[in-house]
């Protein structure tokens, strides 16, 4: 009795193929929707992150915008250049860097999040309440189990 070999699958197939291709296309509207407030989606993230705390190191903002270290630095450069941000030392912590938002930054974070959400709205708008509640749960099931260690190869 022999094997077939399943047959192999084309782009549009694959999961992770079709995961990327939404990635893009979210990525490419979201700079199209910041394009009017004079940020992009990695700018967006950082204040969105700074916002959330301002001891926040640069290599952490850096994973939360998904760029290099070094690309983060001069995403700081230019967003501190527009006003959005002020990096002082921390007063007791010398080597430590605080980076703080200006009010036209608080601007730039709250017009930010309402674009993000409509992106995201319009991204979900076929998908039922409970389909978008599922998809993210198994969204995030999915991002936990390449996380986990590899037991064996297959």
């Amino acid at each position: 009795m022999s094997k077939e070999k399943p047959a192999p699958r084309s782009g549009v197939d694959w999961i992770g193929y079709n995961l990327k291709i939404t990635q893009h296309r979210l990525r490419q509207r979201l700079d199209a929707e910041l394009a009017h407030l004079g940020i992009t989606a990695a700018q967006n993230a950082v204040l969105l992150a700074v916002a959330g705390n301002t001891r926040i190191s640069n290599a952490e903002l850096a994973r939360a915008a998904f760029v290099t270290p070094q690309t983060m630095q001069a995403i700081l450069v230019n967003l501190e250049r527009a006003g959005l941000i002020v990096r002082s030392p921390h007063p007791q912590h010398g080597r430590v860097i605080m980076t703080e938002l200006t009010t036209a930054g608080k601007r730039a974070v709250a017009d930010g999040a309402k674009a993000a959400d409509a992106v995201e709205r319009r991204m979900l708008s076929r998908l039922s309440t409970e389909e978008a509640r599922l998809l993210c749960e198994l969204l995030k099931r999915c991002a936990a189990a390449l996380d986990d260690e590899p037991s064996e190869r297959l």
